[in-house]
């Protein structure tokens, strides 16, 4: 339930689940931008989903099965809100925020992996960074698209590694090298998945050992090193077939393919038709 008669809400949309296109893995459910007034109080049992504040101004508090948390201005909040849970502000510095709800099969590993039940509070390194990606979920939200959804999924992983980099000194459930090679490694197959990779490549770029390696994604994305690499590398390629002209095997070489054949192989079965009718759907949907 939610007070505030002098709170002023500067933006705030809905989406329901199924307006998504079925190929991202997290979808912006609520988001929203508001300015409280002392009274202002959320209290909810449960909803799908979870949610992420971001203290732009001011100070509050947030409660998670009646632990309560205090919340500085510059701070991030992960909400597990299918538990019992609430958020209001401080009486004599009322916060300004911007929220969104994201829905996920993932977000609960994810959610375990940060042991957010217990402490959900981030101090991102990189306050800015941070505001710019609400910002820009907050800009994809009315759009309603494809190129929007994938862009705020895109968003949404940026937002997750912030969270992971900024418990890289904190002793979670994964040890700390660990942790911090597994952010590296990603962050540099991210901007880098058109390269040749093995798992050797990645055993040398993240110093782990083969069994260190395959726990960590094993436990963070539920696949093994290789076939994360594959879905990532398709959902580059959904983009560029959605937002380039560029031929299927262009497509294919860029996400790091050099056999087109294989190239469409794998896409169909990762996303059950092939490149070439995927974009012919999904053009046909969102012009």
């Amino acid at each position: 339930m939610a007070e505030g008669k002098k709170s002023s809400v500067i933006a705030n949309y809905y989406r329901n689940s199924i307006e998504f296109t079925p190929l991202v893995n997290y979808r912006v459910l609520r988001a929203g931008h508001i300015v409280t007034s002392p009274n202002f109080v959320v209290k909810r049992d449960s909803v799908a989903g979870h949610e992420f504040i971001l203290s732009l101004h001011g100070s509050g508090w947030v409660e998670i099965e009646g632990k309560t948390f205090k919340v500085r201005a510059g701070q991030l909040v992960w909400l597990p809100v299918r538990l019992t849970h609430g958020h209001y502000p401080a009486k004599d510095d009322p916060w300004e925020i911007q929220w969104i709800r994201v829905d996920g099969e993932k977000l609960n590993n994810f959610m375990n992996f940060l042991d957010i039940e217990t402490n959900p509070i981030f101090d991102p390194r990189d306050q800015i960074k941070v505001a710019a990606i609400f910002s820009e979920i907050l800009l994809q939200m009315p759009l309603r698209d494809f190129s929007a959804d994938l862009r705020s999924e895109i968003c949404i992983t940026e937002l997750i590694l912030i969270m992971l980099n900024s418990r890289s000194g904190e002793n979670i459930k994964s040890a700390n090298h660990m942790h911090k090679s597994l952010h590296r490694l990603i962050s540099h197959v991210q901007s880098h998945y058109s390269d040749e990779w093995s798992i050797e490549g990645f055993l040398r770029y993240c110093q782990v050992s083969k069994s260190q390696l395959f726990h960590l994604f094993n436990t963070t994305f539920h696949q093994s090193p290789m076939k994360w690499l594959k879905s990532y590398r398709m959902s580059q390629a959904r983009r560029l077939l959605v937002e380039t002209t560029d031929s299927i095997t262009e497509v294919g070489q860029q996400v790091g393919y050099n056999d087109p054949l294989h190239f469409s192989r794998d896409f169909r079965l990762l996303n059950g038709m092939p490149p070439s009718e995927f974009r012919k759907k999904e053009k046909l949907t969102h012009r």
